[in-house]
Order: C-alpha cells, then structure tokens, then sequence
C-alpha cells in the first residue's frame, strides 16, 4: 500500500515536467514545420537571381517565368523533401546568351544542386532553432504562470472548470486562435509564398521530343504542358542539343584519362601529388575532366591560381561551386585572378572551405605555401583596371615576406595568378617552386640556381580551354591543361602536364624532376 501511495506521489511530481516536455516538443515541431514550408532563400544560380522554397512534392522543381515552361525532375530525398526554384532577373544579354549558359551550366549541375541543397538544410536548421526557441519561450511561460498561479488558486480553477465546463471551452478556443494568430504573424505573411496551382500537368521531355535520344538525366525531365510549352519546343530543343554536345564532348573526355592513367606518374612512399588548375573562365566541363585526372594521379591537394570567372560577378559563382564540389574530399589553396576580382569569388572560396593565399605563409598538408591574390581587376571585355596596388609592387612585396622566413621555413611553393607576380622572389631565390597562370599557355618549367639553391618558375596553361576571357562552352577553344606536382617530405619533387585536345584527346607530357 506503501509503495503505491509513494509511485503515486511520484508520478504526480513528474506529471508538470512530462507535460512541459510534450509541450516544448509540440511546439517546437509545429513552428519549426509552419517556419520550414513558409520560408524562402534568395540565391544566385548560374546566370540568374532566384528564390529557392522548399516544399514536399517530392520534386525540384524550376519555373523560367512566363516565357519559358517550368520544368521538374524528381528528388532524390527520402523524406520526399524538394525545392521550388522561382528564377527571376538575369543579366545575360539576350535569350539565345540565356539558354546557352543555362545548358551548359545544366550539363555539369553538381555544383549547383550542392549549393540548393546546402542552402535548404541551412534553413531547415534556422527553422528548427527558431522553433525550439519558440517552444522554450512556451515552456517557460507556462511554467511561471503555473508557478504564479499556485496550487491553491489551480484547485479553484479546476472545480471552476467542471461547474463552467462550456464556457471554459470558449474561452480555451478563443486563447488558442490568439496563440496562432500571434504565431503567424511572427512567420508570416512576408515569408508566405503563392502556391502552385494543383491544375498544373507535366509532360516528360521524352514525349515532348520524340526526335531527339534523350540520356537517362534528361528522360527524367518533365515539363508543364501548356501554352508557354508548346510556343517554345523550338527554345527547349535548342537548350537540349546544346546539353548534348556538351555533355558528349565532356563526357568523351572524362572516359579517356583511365585510357592513358598509365602514362600517369604515381607517387612513391612519402610522397603526395597536387593539381594546379587556372583559367577555367567559367568553363565547368573541364571540371570532371581534372577531377577523374587528379584521381589518376592519386592527388589529394588541388592549387587553384585564380580566373575561375571571366568578371567576377555574383551570378558566376556556379563556377566556384562546380570547383568545390567536384573536388569536395580535396585540400584547396587558391587565389584569385584579374578577372576575379570584386570580392565575391574570395568570398565563395573561403564559404567553400579553400585556404585562400593572402601574403601570409601558410602550411597545407605538409606543404609551406605564400601568395597573394592578383590586385589587376579586369572585367569581361574590358580594360585592366589597377587595385590597390600593381603588380610589381605586389612583386616586390612578395618577395620581401619570402626573403623574410628562416631558412628551416622556406617557402616550398609560391602561388600568383600572374607570373610577373613572382619575378622578384624568383630572382632572389626565396623559393622553391613558383606557380602561375594568367597567359593561357604553358611557359617553364625552368630552373636556376640562386645562391646554392634551386629555384623553379612555371607557368600552367588555361584549365578551361580559354581563347578569351569566357570559357563556358560545349567544347575547347584551346586546349585545356592541368599540371600534376609531385612533393616529397613538403618539398616539390616533380611536375607533369595532362592536356584535354579539341581534337577530344587526352595526352600526357613526361614527368619532369626538380632538383634538390
């Protein structure tokens, strides 16, 4: 009798603590649900502004505006989470500039879907905060009030509600409407979004055109049927054999390095290979090219010398992404070029996780590098315009920090985006390896003795196959070229070029040792 009376004492010492809990998770759940299928991101994505909103269709879903159909393609997400992206404003300068960036960009989409999914579960995770904030905040109000109340005044309540138990219930409502209508007015109606129609039917790619063979990715399109959709067939076709020739050409590409991985040196006990890439120019095809390379070579360490864009721009930031993720198990070093510069690719390489040179020394994997992004800024199709200071300054300075280490701290390699930028510490012989890009050909390497030591300067040709500032395309306009380094206790040991050929073949120069 005992031991009931005192589990009973005890259950309703833990009955206030059980109920707050349910209380707090209720809460939390609801809001953070209400705040998640309500909530909406603005993001740059390839040559657009667009507002991404999740949704539970189990789909992702792109609408293009008035002019161009909507389209969707099913998501991979268990939970049947997908995205409505509502793409707006562009600074392309006509359609056919339009669709052919958007092809193109649709044919190397990796690093774009990584960068909707990051931004959905970035607001999954402030939706569920603002949630559990939201039930802390309930719990704790409720708890003072209780507290307040006390116990005598809860007994009169609770024989007040049995004596008064309809009215009481009014009154119930009424407190709960309050509750939500205060809840939604916290999340909403700024943060509310116009729902889709439910009238809406697609139509597959496939069935659209019949004409065309259609990849697997691309079968899984569909588009909505309507007006829009039967006015621009002729815009859509075009869109898909641009993709096409792309992913072919990219493709073809990407199948030939296991052909030649035995022309490829492979590094020996102690030692660690890097890729050097530059002058992409916007040109994400090359990147599954370089990955499946650097993968050949067993790299582990990718060297980026900058002119990922051809302006800088925000909306190019789809080159940037593209990088990362085709590179995502990679240590990154990097800096920017001339055409970089405006702020916004430093910033996506540091959001990435690059370790972005900027005249301090610093060791990477083992590896002791200094550079310093290029202070030229150089628009697309513009002139070169000068930073806060010019390139022989910059020089000059460099080379100071360099010549400035101890001897047991040598710089190992020194990475510019142009070689005039490493003229002065080359010639003073601070350091081991200097790398480049920036002339889109392929200069050194070439060593000299300086004081004892060898020095090597070299120069990698434009990874994005770039004649001109703007690289995006469905094939090269020069050949494309990465450079393998080869390092031996943090000291560069070796170097060998891989070139992608317009003619669509992969050849690969002899390895060529550094002296020690």
């Amino acid at each position: 009798m005992v031991k009931r009376l005192v589990t009973k004492a005890r259950l309703r010492a833990m009955a206030p603590w059980a109920a707050l809990s349910v209380l707090f998770v209720a809460t939390s759940v609801v809001v953070g649900l209400f705040a998640f299928v309500n909530d909406s991101e603005r993001v740059t994505i390839g040559a657009h502004a667009a507002v991404v909103s999740p949704t539970f269709d189990g789909h992702a879903t792109v609408d293009l505006g008035a002019v161009l159909p909507r389209f969707r393609l099913a998501s991979s997400d268990p939970l049947g989470i997908g995205v409505y992206i509502d793409v707006q404003e562009t600074d392309a300068a006509n359609l056919t500039d339009l669709i052919n960036r958007d092809a193109l960009i649709a044919a190397q989409p990796e690093g774009e879907i990584a960068r909707i999914q990051q931004t959905v579960q970035e607001m999954a995770v402030d939706d569920a905060l603002a949630g559990a904030g939201t039930g802390f905040l309930v719990v704790v109000l409720v708890a003072t009030l209780w507290t307040m109340i006390g116990v005598r005044r809860r007994r009169e309540l609770w024989h007040l509600v049995h004596r008064h138990e309809r009215r009481v219930e009014h009154r119930a409502i009424v407190v709960l409407v309050a509750m939500l209508i205060t809840i939604a007015s916290i999340f909403g109606p700024g943060r509310m979004r116009r729902v889709e129609a439910p009238a809406t039917q697609w139509i597959s790619l496939a069935q659209l055109l019949p004409q065309l063979d259609l990849d697997d990715q691309l079968k899984g399109v569909e588009v909505a049927a309507g007006f829009s959709t039967t006015g621009g067939v002729g815009v859509i076709k075009t869109a898909v054999e641009t993709y096409q020739r792309s992913t072919q050409f990219y493709g073809q590409l990407k199948d030939k390095v296991n052909g030649v991985k035995r022309q490829i040196h492979q590094p020996g006990k102690d030692e660690k290979v890097a890729i050097q890439v530059n002058d992409r120019h916007d040109n994400i095809g090359m990147d599954p090219v370089a990955a499946e390379i650097a993968k050949a070579a067993g790299a582990k360490l990718l060297i980026d010398a900058g002119d990922d864009t051809s302006s800088g721009q925000e909306w190019e930031m789809f080159s940037v992404n593209s990088l990362r993720q085709h590179f995502k198990d990679f240590k990154v070093v990097a800096v920017a070029g001339n055409h970089d510069a405006g702020g916004h690719v430093e910033a996506a390489y540091r959001k990435s996780g690059f370790t972005v040179l900027d005249s301090k020394p610093v060791e990477v994997d083992g590896i002791r590098f200094l550079g310093d992004s290029d202070p030229t800024k150089t628009g697309l199709g513009s002139a070169d315009q000068p930073g806060d200071e010019t390139v022989d300054h910059q020089s000059k300075r460099l080379a100071d920090i360099a010549c400035d280490q101890p001897s047991d701290k040598r710089i190992a390699t020194f990475v510019v985006h142009d070689p005039s930028s490493f003229a002065d510490t080359a010639s003073r012989g601070c350091a081991t390896l200097l790398l480049s890009g920036h002339l889109h050909h392929q200069v050194g390497p070439e060593t000299k003795v300086v004081d004892g030591r060898p020095v090597t300067t070299y120069t990698n040709g434009t990874t994005g196959g770039a004649a001109y500032a703007f690289a995006l395309g469905y094939t090269l306009r020069r050949p494309g070229e990465v450079t393998l380094i080869t390092y031996l206790k943090g000291e560069p040991v070796g170097l060998q070029t891989v070139t992608a050929e317009l003619t669509g073949d992969i050849t690969v120069g002899a390895y060529t040792p550094l002296s020690s």
